[in-house]
């Protein structure tokens, strides 16, 4: 009974993304190129930062267990 729950909640949580997906769809679609250039850029860099975040952590750890041995 408690999976029963859990899928039907799952469910729902999809319909609810796939019709906020098409609205934004519309919004980036009404924009002009400049503005979808400019959003596209800043995502781009959000991104990127996390990434780099990740990997500079990755290291550490790398260094860390690496003067363990």
């Amino acid at each position: 009974m408690l999976f029963k729950f859990l899928f039907k909640k799952k469910k729902k949580k999809k319909l609810q993304e796939k019709s906020e997906k098409k609205f934004d769809m519309v919004n980036w679609m009404n924009l002009t190129k400049e503005e979808r250039l400019q959003i596209d850029f800043n995502e781009k860099d959000k991104i990127m930062r996390k990434k780099k975040a990740l990997l500079k952590s990755i290291r550490e750890e790398y260094i860390k267990i690496k003067k363990e041995k």
